[in-house]
């Protein structure tokens, strides 16, 4: 439907293609110079600007063309861009000033002073024609009068580079952005080329409605018209009007796609909701995602998945309400620092009608989910090309996914029995990417357990987020990074407090460790936290785990941690190299895969790297953290950091529990050991309140306290020295104690 010149109504609500005229509308002034290119939406009302003239800036309703005010700014002005951040217009030149002038005008007062000059925009031509804002890196894209360049600046006024316009036949003219694509307009050949704003890989093209009518600057407008998205465009010449045609639904935000949070997900569409035309011109109905119903926060990051699972009568993949939450805690409770300041990420997992969209209140997603049951099948897809080969998975998001209009705002995850034939736990669709598929029909109970579920899911979102095995690199095993994507922590979890199950990303970049001369004694520094390495013994050997991280740590499993200059394989990679920190949740990338790219189909890969190999043969190499409840050492022996004062000579009892009578079979052969260390000046003391009469160490249990007793004796030259207490269980892990004697 067209409507007529100054119609004071709006058009229907039917969507139509690409470029099909929605309005055009006819402004009350004309320029005097009889010239003008510039066209800005601020969310209600137009601005359009004049070359060389007076007035050269006007503000109008967008439907009716009347004119509400009207400002002489500089003589002439160029192109306009509304800024959705500042909520004030940038202006290139047009006709007065110096070429090159860039302003930024206060709407309520129609003044403005020139910010920068962008002398190689300048040179080209003494009218700008084209200026976009772009809200998510607070940036200004340039297209001068007669040119095929399109020039990149920041708001202060650097130059970001340039890079050549996308169209043949004519020169650029208008441009627009309002998230992830940048469109590009025609000097007029009523035609526009759009990209995607950081590659500028081609997305569409099209043809303009706008016959007769030579359309300059560009302009997004998802509010006039909603739910439609249209793009205003200035005729260059009189009489003064503006076109407004039709672009995808949500392809183009008002104000340069403001995005305050950083997490692909645009303001308006966290405020307003978004209709996303799921297939463009084809038979799928636009649909209507209701983000602020579904606890979207455009001041806090917000991370939205839809798994679907496989099930039939005798299997069913889907994951539990208790591991789905133990992610959405993670990533709440993550030291993650969004641009406002907001501290932590809402992570929101739509599994079907009946699971928790809002853990605060428990209300269930019910009518707003579009999660699906899928038809089992024992292995999804096959490899093919060096890789895995998405292309089953792909059907099973395109019948079940993507007409919900979800693409750009959801990660799509399937949850399925195996894929590719192996018994490996899940994949990601490559490193910064929105689809995974979580496998673990071979591990616990053909579904695997609430850590096994929780830990993948949190493992293969990782890769999805951009991080790797070993945060940024793929080394596996680190014991210096502590993180659910390393193989080592992926099913039990992070070692916090002396227990695995904290479901984490890495929060900090601890030291490097260089394999080829460890320094025992000063272990990895993280204090209040365990970690796990390689040992070759027992046989076939495992990647034990070490409780406390903080101390010392016996890198080669010789039962003497004070060794520096070790040289061994602690994550049992085959080589003798060094070993980096990482910080995964400062290196997050949030808009990965298809996030944020609405209105265009994105290119997904439809093979990938197969480097899964979380298999349950590879999850016994990283074993329980114990298997016995461990809470510390009793009376009277304190634990570290304070170092327990005690007499050189005496027999001291160490206490502690392990959840119930384990026999009196429970060390690791040399243990417990104790080594001399250097005395810590610094640490806080405690005296020994108790010891036992001298004699040989002994172990024994008291069911009625619960408690083992292990006698160990000292010795009287140990006097003025310090010894750092190890003990060792039989399953690996290990405790330890400081003392000093006098």
């Amino acid at each position: 439907m067209v409507l007529a010149l100054g119609v004071a109504a709006r058009p229907s609500p039917a969507f139509a293609a690409n470029g099909d005229l929605v309005q055009q509308t006819n402004f009350a002034q004309p320029c005097s110079s009889g010239i003008g290119v510039g066209i800005a939406f601020d969310g209600k009302n137009l601005w359009y600007s004049c070359y060389a003239s007076s007035p050269d800036l006007y503000k109008a309703d967008p439907i009716t063309g009347a004119v509400l005010a009207s400002y002489t700014v500089a003589g002439g002005l160029g192109a306009l861009a509304w800024d959705g951040n500042r909520k004030k217009i940038w202006a290139g030149w047009g006709g007065a000033g110096a070429d090159g002038d860039v302003r930024l005008i206060d709407p309520a007062t129609g003044t403005g002073a020139v910010v920068f000059n962008a002398p190689d925009a300048g040179a080209i031509e003494g009218l700008d024609d084209g200026l976009a804002y772009d809200a998510q890196d607070d940036s200004l894209l340039i297209s001068p009068d007669t040119s095929t360049t399109i020039f990149h600046y920041s708001t202060a006024g650097a130059s970001l580079g340039s890079f050549g316009w996308s169209g043949s036949g004519c020169y650029n003219s208008g441009l627009a952005i309002g998230g992830q694509l940048l469109f590009q307009g025609s000097d007029g050949c009523n035609h526009v080329w759009v990209v995607q704003r950081s590659t500028h890989a081609p997305a569409f093209d099209f043809a303009t409605g706008a016959g007769g009518v030579r359309d300059e600057d560009l302009e997004c407008d998802s509010v006039t018209f909603s739910p439609k998205t249209v793009m205003w465009s200035m005729e260059a010449y009189e009489p003064r009007r503006a076109i407004a045609f039709e672009i995808p639904p949500g392809s183009c935000a008002t104000g340069g796609g403001v995005d305050s949070d950083g997490d692909g997900l645009l303001d308006e569409w966290e405020t307003s909701g978004i209709t996303i035309d799921p297939d463009g011109a084809g038979p799928l109905a636009p649909q209507f995602t209701d983000l602020p119903a579904m606890g979207a926060d455009k001041n806090k990051p917000d991370i939205f998945l839809q798994i679907d699972w496989m099930a039939d009568a005798t299997h069913n993949q889907k994951l539990s309400a208790a591991a789905l939450k133990k992610v959405v805690d993670a990533f709440a409770a993550s030291p993650y620092v969004s641009p406002t300041g907001s501290v932590g990420i809402n992570l929101h997992i739509d599994e079907g009608s009946s699971s928790i969209m809002n853990y605060a209140t428990n209300a269930t997603w019910g009518s707003m989910s579009k999660a699906n049951q899928l038809a089992y099948v024992a292995n999804l897809g096959t490899s093919g090309g060096g890789g895995y080969d998405w292309s089953a998975f792909q059907t099973l998001k395109d019948a079940n996914f993507t007409p919900t209009g979800r693409t750009p705002i959801f990660h799509y995850v399937v949850a399925a029995h195996n894929y590719d034939s192996t018994t490996s736990s899940g994949i990601s669709r490559g490193i910064g990417a929105s689809d995974l598929i979580v496998s673990l029909g071979s591990f616990t109970a053909g579904t695997g357990s609430d850590s096994e579920q929780a830990g993948t899911l949190m493992h293969e979102l990782g890769h999805n987020l951009s991080l790797h095995h070993g945060g940024g690199d793929d080394t596996n095993y680190k014991p210096n990074y502590l993180s659910i994507m390393s193989y080592g922590f992926q099913m039990s979890g992070v070692i916090k407090g002396g227990a695995a199950g904290t479901f984490d990303y890495s929060r900090s970049a601890l030291g490097s460790l260089n394999e080829s001369s460890l320094n025992e004694p000063a272990g990895i520094g993280a204090a209040g936290y365990g970690t796990r390495h390689w040992c070759p013994t027992p046989a076939p050997g495992a990647y034990v785990a070490v409780n406390n991280a903080g101390g010392a740590i016996d890198w080669n499993c010789n039962g003497n941690s004070t060794e520096t200059g070790v040289s061994f394989d602690i994550n049992h990679d085959g080589a003798n190299g060094t070993l980096n920190g990482y910080n995964d949740w400062a290196n997050l990338k949030l808009k990965g895969g298809a996030i944020g790219l609405a209105g265009v189909t994105p290119d997904l890969p439809m093979i990938t790297d197969n480097n899964e190999t979380m298999t349950p043969e590879e999850e016994q190499k990283s074993p329980p953290t114990s298997r016995y409840t461990f809470t510390g050492f009793f009376s009277p022996v304190d634990n570290p950091p304070t170092a327990n004062l005690a007499k050189a000579g005496s027999a001291i009892p160490v206490k502690f529990s392990l959840g119930g009578d384990q026999g009196l079979d429970i060390f690791a052969a040399g243990s417990p050991a104790s080594q001399p260390v250097a005395c810590d000046s610094g640490a806080p003391l405690d005296d020994i309140e108790q010891t036992v009469s001298p004699g040989n160490a002994t172990l024994t249990y008291d069911p009625a306290t619960d408690q083992y007793t292990y006698v160990w004796k000292t010795t009287k030259s140990w006097a003025g020295t310090c010894h750092h207490l190890t003990v060792t269980f039989n399953d690996g892990t290990q405790h330890s104690a400081d003392f000093k004697f006098k």
